[in-house]
Order: C-alpha cells, then structure tokens, then sequence
C-alpha cells in the first residue's frame, strides 16, 4: 500500500485518459492526493476516475484542450473551484506520429509542438501563478522523453518537442525557485503503451529489437513511471529541481548498438 505522502494535495494531471498519464493519476490517488484527471474531452477520463473512487481515493474528470490558452485557463479555474488551488502539475499530455523528414508535414510539426511542448507553457504558467497565490509553494512535473537527448530517425518532430520539454524545465526551475516551486523533468524510455503497442503493429517500431537494445532487457511500465513521479512529487526530492530522470532500464547510458 503506497503511503499517504501526498495527502490533501491537489494534482492536475494531462494526458490522464489512458497510458502513462492513468498510472500517474492513480498513482497520485493512492499516495493521497486529490487528482484532477485532464482529457481533451471529460468522458475520456471517466474510467480512471472510477478507478481512482473505487479505491477509495478522490478524482475529477475535467475536459481540456492543451494546446489552447483560453482553455487551459478556464481549466484551471475550474479546479481552483471545485478542489483548490493546483500543488502539483503533471505535464504529461503527448502525441507521437513517426514520418520521414522528406514526407513531413507542417501539419505534424505544428501539432508536435502544440500538443507536446506548448501544453507545458500553458499549464506550467497556470499553475505556477495558482502556486504562487497560494503561497505554499508546488511542484511541476513534466514528462519528455529519451528522444529529447537520443536522435530517433523519421520522429524529427516528436524529438525536437521533447528536447523543447527538457529545456523548458530548466528555465522554468530556475525562474520559478523563489516561489518555493520546484520543476522537473521525468523523461521514460520505451515504455509498454497503448501507444507504444499501436506504433509496433503499425510496423513503426520493433518491440523484440529495442527489448534486445534496452541493458535491462524489457521495456518498461506505466507503473516504473508512476513511482518516478510520486518520488519526485514527495518530500524526498525537496531540493531536487531542474533536473530530468531518465527512466529508461539503461537504454541512454548503453551507447552501443
């Protein structure tokens, strides 16, 4: 049983529908913290909400557009409302659609950049302003990726969004430390994914390969992430920030193919 460090925080999670985002939302739950469960529409984050209460734990379903500044305030509002001000932000909303540069679209690059790296902007900035108010300081966590620091052929897009991510984190750490916010970046390697399993059948990645590639010879779980999280939203990690974990079962330390 995950012990209540989080109790009575508030968490505002993107992404919370399904994959990764789920794990951490429930995650947070089950570490004590009332959870707010973004999806672009409030229906899609039902289920994790369900799961959350089943287990005794608090959840909301909001709907939200990341990408966009009106919505994401409103949002915010939103929950400010109905459960207080944010303590913890999980910026964890994110698109992938892998295509070769000489085949990629504008279309690709933009919604890359919106989805993956302005959403973090908008709801840092959101947050951060909640958490000053406030006065008691919070904590930022943004979910990148391998490929933000590993160049990965045909994902130009994907890649550059989340290098943007890892970045952003340190400016964002730095800025925001005198308002006792901390920022940081969790940044999971290959990690078994709706996803994930949609890009292998899709023929866009070969599972048995980067099994074999990966030192710990697995990929790796919603659940390796989630507690990733819940350390570094803890008071275990309180003079942690600006920095970025890469959880990847050794895959960026292994630099031979």
């Amino acid at each position: 049983m995950t012990t209540k460090i989080l109790n009575g925080k508030i968490a505002f999670v993107t992404g919370a529908s399904r994959g990764i985002g789920k794990g951490i939302a429930i995650a947070l739950a089950n570490a004590g913290a009332h959870v707010a469960c973004i999806a672009t529409r409030a229906g899609n984050a039902n289920d994790v909400v369900t799961t959350i209460q089943a287990k005794g734990g608090k959840a909301m379903a909001f709907g939200c557009k990341v990408e966009e500044g009106g919505a994401v305030a409103a949002t915010f509002a939103a929950v400010k409302e109905h459960l207080g001000p944010v303590d913890i932000l999980v910026n964890n909303a994110g698109i992938s659609k892998p295509q070769p540069l000489l085949e990629m679209t504008e279309e690709n690059w933009n919604s890359h950049m919106d989805i993956n790296a302005k959403s973090v902007f908008l709801c840092s900035q959101a947050a951060i302003r909640q958490m000053k108010d406030a006065g008691n300081g919070g904590c930022v966590i943004n979910i990148g990726s391998i490929v933000g620091q590993n160049a990965i052929p045909q994902t130009l897009s994907y890649c550059t969004s989340k290098a943007a991510v890892e970045h952003m984190t340190r400016v964002l750490a730095v800025e925001c430390a005198k308002y006792n916010v901390r920022v940081n970046c969790i940044a999971p390697g290959y990690i078994r994914t709706e996803m994930i399993e949609q890009l292998a059948a899709d023929g866009k990645l070969a599972a048995d390969a980067i099994e074999k590639r990966t030192p710990q010879r697995r990929m790796g779980s919603v659940e390796d992430i989630a507690a990733a999280v819940i350390f570094v939203a803890g008071p275990g990690a309180g003079f942690m920030t600006g920095e970025t974990l890469n959880i990847d079962g050794g895959w960026t330390a292994y630099g031979y193919l």
